[in-house]
């Protein structure tokens, strides 16, 4: 139960790679498949191939997008895609997919998808999760369109990141303390009077502690501090009420009143043969009844 509800949470983890698999179960490790429609929870086939085509060549061929936010080049994560014509090169900084990374095929047929990498300290946002929309044209509330892709729409969201490389907001007010103001300021009387250094201040100050530490305790310290037990399930340590009591055996099952014990019969001491020989006879007693 607990992890559905973690699950149900937005992940804002940037994404870090993309790739294309043609086989869904032959996804790398570290990458998650998109195997369905957000819209329709149809199959999200990003290729498209008719009928005649998949009876010609004899099998049915796929493409999914697969995407991870542990894997690809370290440091950098996808800030922007973009969808582009079979034979257009991408544009300046954008990195393409051209094969599939399970089988090493030609990753699209018309249109083709490229994403562009950004270093981690220095993006202010990225992109965090990306979607296939088989029905709807529209992105949905908080995704951005991308556009048809072989049949089905991509949205992708963003989120805003915090460069480690921006500079920290500057303070309203100075780290280093400041003496308190000698300006002079009106008495009662209408005269003037300046307030007191620091000097005196600090002089008072050592006056009140050496007093202090001239004061001695009215009572004796207990000859037994007490005790307490702690406990894992509480932060507040609890007494026992047995502080200071002294822990002593009754009189009355002291060794040396040993009329108590005239009654305890003596024990034996046997040996291995001794029980040996008693097992033998009990054993025998049995057999004979």
């Amino acid at each position: 139960m607990i992890k559905q509800v973690f699950k149900s949470f937005p992940d804002n983890k940037p994404i870090s790679g993309l790739c294309i698999v043609e086989d869904i179960t032959k996804c790398p490790t570290g990458y998650n498949p998109i195997s369905k429609t957000h819209d329709q929870d149809s199959d999200a086939d990003l290729h498209m191939q008719s009928w005649k085509e998949s009876v010609f060549i004899g099998r049915k061929i796929s493409r999914y997008l697969c995407l991870s936010k542990t894997e690809g080049i370290s440091d950098y994560i996808v800030v922007n895609i973009n969808i582009i014509n079979e034979k257009e090169c991408p544009p300046d900084g954008y990195c393409l997919i051209p094969r599939t990374i399970d089988s090493d095929q030609k990753a699209w047929r018309k249109r083709q998808l490229c994403y562009k990498l950004t270093r981690k300290s220095q993006a202010t946002y990225a992109i965090t999760d990306i979607i296939l929309l088989s029905r709807s044209k529209k992105a949905p509330d908080g995704f951005n369109l991308v556009g048809d892709l072989n049949g089905l729409t991509l949205c992708y969201k963003t989120s805003p990141q915090s460069p480690d490389n921006m500079p920290l907001p500057s303070l309203t007010y100075g780290l280093t303390p400041t003496p308190p103001s000698t300006e002079n300021i009106p008495k009662s009387n209408g005269s003037l009077s300046s307030l007191p250094s620091l000097e005196s201040s600090a002089n008072a100050l050592s006056h009140d502690y050496d007093r202090l530490m001239s004061l001695k305790p009215t009572r004796p310290a207990p000859k037994l501090p007490p005790t307490y037990s702690s406990s894992n399930y509480s932060t507040l340590n609890s007494y026992q009420g047995l502080e200071g009591i002294p822990f002593v055996l009754n009189q009355n099952i002291s060794m040396e009143n040993k009329s108590i014990f005239k009654d305890i019969p003596e024990i034996k001491i046997k040996t291995a043969e001794d029980l040996d020989l008693e097992y033998n006879y009990s054993f025998e007693q049995e057999r004979q009844v």
